[in-house]
């Protein structure tokens, strides 16, 4: 099973979700404004709305850009994901883009703690950002360029 890095670019029709997107994305000053990890054909992710959680994913689905990690055992991946199942979103965390220092709960996440969570099986003590995520894979890559997959 393959480990793939899935970042949003598409924003969601709903007009409440539409607007903290659009907000993300200008205050990371970043195309994307979610993020997941795909495993054969399951996105795990954080939201609002279900916190850490698991849903179905096509890969012909539109809005997402999928990068392949070379580095990660899926077994790894999913016990990590197994041990924070059902946690709440970290709205917490999100505050450290807007003050000076660091606000969060440790054992909640938003979208891209929780993917470097997953990546890295430690909870990150700074902010993560989408970016700061493809360096990882990057890194995790460096014996095969760093390529989009979808």
């Amino acid at each position: 099973m393959t480990v793939y890095l899935a970042l949003k670019h598409k924003l969601p029709p709903e007009m409440s979700p539409r607007f903290f997107a659009k907000v993300i994305r200008a205050r990371l000053v970043s195309t994307y404004c979610h993020g997941g990890i795909v495993i054969d054909d399951v996105l795990y992710e954080s939201t609002f709305e279900k916190g850490v959680s698991s849903r179905p994913f096509s890969f012909a689905q539109d809005g997402w850009d999928l990068y392949h990690v070379t580095n990660l055992d899926n077994q790894d991946v999913l016990q990590r994901f197994t041990s924070v199942l059902n946690r709440p979103y970290d709205w917490f965390s999100l505050l450290a883009f807007l003050v000076p220092w660091r606000a969060s709960v440790a054992q909640w996440f938003y979208c891209f703690e929780l993917c470097w969570y997953l990546m890295y099986g430690t909870s990150p003590h700074h902010r993560v950002t989408p970016e700061s995520l493809l360096i990882g894979v990057l890194n995790a890559n460096k014996t095969r360029p760093l390529g989009m997959v979808h």
